[in-house]
């Protein structure tokens, strides 16, 4: 006999949805795990450009009749943690219950390089002004359960958040602007990102029925591959996140190779480097690269590109938009 399920039980929808915000060069996604309690976990805050879209999600947010349960800045630079100041300076009901962030009480951050934020210290006085539960440092092996599902954090190390209190150096761009020739005629040599705050980002894997997915912010190959396969070596992931906005100085083959995953998340306004693609094409059958910004549909794909990738899938281009990715 089939034992029977309680009626209720019956009608919870359990999915995921992901919205990928609008958020110009910078991050900001909202996941929202629907089981018998809705979790909503926002990652990132966009630029300071992105701060009326940020109140945006948030009003979403509150308009569902539900709290974000988690805020993660996975890293400190401007485009993942400025849009989310106006909200913090000006709302007056928040409905954040817990905030994650590496930087804060770190001598170094208040004077960094014009990418990451001179006043970190300034967000992190707000979230604490208004009371929101702040954790900082996030390191490998911190866990956030939730109905039906958790998070778990794989990077950095904590030697890697204390490097990169050490050394702040030269800031790298999110990729180069090689992107007018045929993706056959790209010489392609990896350089590695030497952005120190790059190297702390928080790399989580999210974990719900019975699917993973990698947000890795804008971490390295080399980070991501230690954090992967120490923590879930050989493992296929049902969606990633291409760190720092597709550039190919945080996307290796040997990542590729790796991560085991035909669905990648692009987050940026700007063309991405022909040599991501490149990397993609020649290390997987097939890859769906989801982007929220249609940058790619004008021009930016040569006809031998669009006859020999495009037109054979080997390279599935989908412009999400505003609408959800539904998993």
């Amino acid at each position: 006999m089939t034992p029977s399920v309680p009626f209720a039980e019956r009608w919870f929808i359990r999915m995921i949805e992901i919205e990928v915000q609008k958020a110009f060069q910078g991050d900001c996604i909202w996941i929202r795990c629907l089981s018998e309690k809705n979790t909503n976990i926002v990652v990132d805050a966009g630029p300071s450009t992105f701060s009326a879209g940020f109140i945006s999600l948030i009003e979403k947010i509150k308009n569902n009749k539900e709290r974000v349960d988690l805020l993660i800045f996975s890293h400190i630079d401007d485009d993942h943690t400025r849009g989310g100041l106006r909200y913090l300076q000006t709302e007056k009901e928040q409905i954040i219950d817990k905030v994650w962030i590496n930087g804060y009480g770190t001598s170094v951050y208040t004077t960094m390089q014009e990418h990451s934020p001179n006043n970190i210290s300034d967000l992190t006085s707000l979230i604490e002004k208004k009371e929101i539960p702040i954790e900082y440092p996030i390191s490998e092996g911190k866990e956030f359960d939730f109905s039906g599902g958790k998070i778990k954090v794989v990077g950095p190390t904590e030697n890697e958040i204390i490097t990169v209190a050490e050394m702040v150096k030269e800031v790298a761009e999110h990729g180069s602007k090689t992107y007018f020739c045929n993706i056959d005629e790209i010489i392609d040599k990896y350089r590695p990102d030497p952005t120190p705050t790059n190297r702390a980002s928080i790399i989580f894997v999210l974990e719900f029925e019975e699917k993973k997915l990698l947000f890795p912010g804008d971490s390295t190959s080399e980070n991501i591959l230690r954090a992967i396969n120490t923590y879930y070596p050989g493992d296929k992931f049902d969606l990633v996140k291409l760190p720092h906005h597709g550039s190919p100085r945080n996307i290796s083959r040997e990542m590729i190779r790796q991560i085991k995953s035909e669905n990648y998340i692009i987050s940026t306004n700007k063309k991405v480097d022909k040599a991501t693609f490149k990397r993609f094409i020649e290390e997987q059958e097939h890859t769906k690269l989801m982007t929220n910004y249609d940058w790619w549909t004008q021009g930016y794909f040569t006809n031998d590109d669009i006859l020999k990738y495009i037109d054979t899938n080997k390279i599935i281009m989908q412009y999400i938009g505003d609408k959800k990715i539904i998993l």
